[in-house]
C-alpha cells in the first residue's frame, strides 16, 4: 500500500468519495463503492489473505485444544496358529489355531512442559492477529487500485468531453470561413488551417476515446466483471472545489497514522510472537512431567470351561504298608469335562480388566544440541522480526513525508494553472472574436487556440491531483476511503 500511495493517480478516486456527492445508479452504473466492493468480493488476493486468516485461526484452536488431555480408545483383532503361550494358563501349546481380542483407553495430561503450550498458545495469537492485519492491508490496497482505476476512467471522461466541446467549437469556425470563402470575404488559406486545426482535434478526439475504453477495461478486469458497453460509472461533480491546505506537520501526521497503520501492527505482532517463540524454545531446557493413565482388558478362545459332567478315574499316587506288605493307595482325580467351550467375552473381560497410572519425567540433559541452537535461531528470528518493524516505520514516515511534499507541491501547481487557464482563456475569447472580424491572423488565433487547450488540460491535471494529495494525506489522517 505504502507504494501505491507513491503513484500520482492512485488515490484520486479516494477524494472522488468524500468530496463529491454520489449520483443516481441503475444496474448499469457503477459507482466507486459498488467498484470496490465488487473486487473485494473477487479479488484473488483478499480471498487468499481470508484462507490465510482462517488457516491462522484454526492453528489457534489448535494451541489451545493442546492444553487439554488427550485420550485415545485402541482395539485389536489377531488370528494365530502354531506355538503359543496360553495367556489364561501360562503352558506352552503347540498347534494351536485361536483368537484373540485386546481392547486399551488410554490418556495422557501434561502436568508441566516449561510453559511451552501456554506459549505457544500466544504465538498462535500474535500470528492471528498479524494475519487480520495483513488481511487489512490487503483490502486496502485492493480499494486503492479500484480508485486508480475509476479515477483514470473520470480523467479520461473529462478529456474525451473536452475535446468534443473543441471540436463543436472548430467546427463552427470551419463552417462560418467556408461560407466566408464562398462569398469571396476570406481566402482559401485560412479555411484550409482551419479544416486541418480541425483533423487535428478530431485525431486527439479518437485517441481520447481509445484512452477512455482503455480505462473502462482495465477497472472492469480489476473488479473481476466481464466488460459490457452499456456499463458506465458515476460521474461526479467536480465543480466549486475547495481543498483546504494541510496544517500539519510530517510528523504529527505519522504519529497519528502509525497508531493505526495496518503494516506497523502486523509487524508489531509478528515481532512479538517471534518474542514469545524464543521463550518457547528456552522452555526446552526445562523438564517434563506428564500424567499417564490406561485401562485395559483381554478375550481370547484359548480361555474354555467345561460343559457336561465333571469325570474321574483312579489314578496311583503312592504305597503304603500294611502288616509287612505293601499296599498301593489310590485317588479318584478328575480328567475333565465331556466338553469344552469357550469362555464367553463378558466374563473374561470382567476378569482380565485392568488399570495403571503413573507419572513420567523427563530431563533433558543432551539432545544433539538442537535446543542450544532453536534458542539461538528464535532469537535470530526476533532480531530479524525487530528490524523488519523498523523498516516498516521508516518506510511509513518516507511515503507520509514525499506525499506531504507532494501536496504542498500541487497545492501552489493548482493555484498557478488556474491563473493561467483563466488568462489563456479570456486570452482566446478576445482573439476569437478578433478573429472573426478579420483583426487577427490564422496563425495568431490557432496559436492562442492551442495555448488554451493546453492550459484547460494542465488545469484539468492539477485539479486531479490536488485533489489526490489532499486525500493521501486525508487516508493518513485516518479518515475513511469510502
Amino acid at each position: 500500500m505504502l507504494q501505491i500511495f507513491k503513484k500520482n493517480t492512485s488515490l484520486l478516486a479516494i477524494s472522488l468519495l468524500l468530496y463529491f456527492p454520489s449520483m443516481g445508479q441503475d444496474k448499469e452504473v457503477w459507482s466507486l463503492a459498488d467498484c470496490v466492493n465488487q473486487a473485494l468480493s473477487k479479488n484473488i488476493s483478499v480471498q487468499q489473505q481470508i484462507l490465510s486468516t482462517q488457516s491462522a485461526r484454526y492453528d489457534l484452536t489448535q494451541s489451545k485444544l493442546a492444553l487439554l488431555p488427550t485420550l485415545n480408545l485402541n482395539a485389536n483383532n489377531n488370528w494365530q496358529t502354531g506355538f503359543a503361550i496360553n495367556p489364561t494358563t501360562n503352558n506352552a501349546q503347540e498347534n494351536v489355531s485361536f483368537r484373540t481380542n485386546s481392547f486399551g483407553l488410554g490418556g495422557s495430561v501434561p502436568v508441566f512442559a516449561g510453559f511451552q503450550n501456554i506459549n505457544n498458545v500466544k504465538v498462535k495469537e500474535a500470528l492471528l492477529k498479524a494475519s487480520l492485519k495483513d488481511l487489512e492491508q490487503s483490502k486496502n490496497t485492493i480499494t486503492l487500485n479500484v480508485c486508480n482505476a475509476y479515477l483514470r476512467v473520470l480523467q479520461s471522461i473529462e478529456l474525451y468531453q473536452s475535446s468534443i466541446d473543441r471540436i463543436q467549437a472548430t467546427k463552427a469556425q470551419v463552417d462560418r470561413q467556408q461560407k466566408m470563402f464562398e462569398l469571396g470575404s476570406s481566402n482559401k488559406s485560412r479555411f484550409l488551417q482551419l479544416k486541418a486545426q480541425l483533423s487535428n482535434e478530431e485525431l486527439a478526439m479518437v485517441n481520447a476515446q481509445n484512452t477512455l475504453n482503455q480505462a473502462y477495461l482495465e477497472l472492469w478486469l480489476l473488479i473481476e466483471i466481464k466488460p459490457e458497453p452499456n456499463y458506465k460509472i458515476e460521474k461526479p461533480n467536480t465543480q466549486d472545489l475547495n481543498i483546504a491546505d494541510e496544517p500539519r506537520s510530517i510528523d504529527d501526521i505519522f504519529d497519528l497514522f502509525s497508531n493505526n497503520s495496518p503494516d506497523i501492527a502486523a509487524a508489531e505482532w509478528r515481532t512479538k510472537g517471534a518474542q514469545i517463540q524464543n521463550q518457547i524454545a528456552k522452555g526446552g531446557y526445562s523438564p517434563r512431567l506428564n500424567l499417564n493413565g490406561n485401562l485395559n482388558s483381554f478375550f481370547t478362545t484359548q480361555s474354555q470351561i467345561g460343559v457336561g459332567n465333571l469325570n474321574f478315574t483312579n489314578t496311583l499316587i503312592g504305597a503304603g504298608e500294611l502288616n509287612g506288605s505293601v499296599i498301593p493307595v489310590f485317588a479318584n482325580r478328575p480328567v475333565g469335562y465331556d466338553d469344552y467351550i469357550v469362555t464367553p467375552f463378558n466374563t473374561q473381560f470382567n476378569r482380565n480388566f485392568g488399570s495403571n497410572i503413573g507419572l513420567n519425567l523427563s530431563i533433558p540433559i543432551f539432545n544433539g544440541g538442537t535446543i542450544h541452537n532453536n534458542v539461538q535461531k528464535s532469537q535470530i528470528s526476533h532480531q530479524s522480526n525487530k528490524l523488519n518493524e523498523k523498516l516498516t516505520k521508516n518506510n511509513l514516515y518516507r511515503s507520509i513525508a514525499q506525499s506531504y511534499v507532494d501536496f504542498k507541491a500541487s497545492f501552489k501547481r493548482f493555484d498557478a494553472n488556474k491563473i493561467n487557464l483563466e488568462a489563456n482563456k479570456e486570452a482566446f475569447e478576445i482573439s476569437e472574436k478578433q478573429f472573426e472580424l478579420g483583426g487577427l491572423s490564422i496563425a495568431d488565433y490557432l496559436n492562442s487556440k492551442n495555448a488554451y487547450i493546453r492550459a484547460e488540460a494542465d488545469y484539468t491535471q492539477a485539479k486531479y491531483e490536488l485533489v489526490f494529495r489532499r486525500k493521501v494525506l486525508d487516508f493518513y489522517l485516518g479518515k475513511p476511503l469510502y
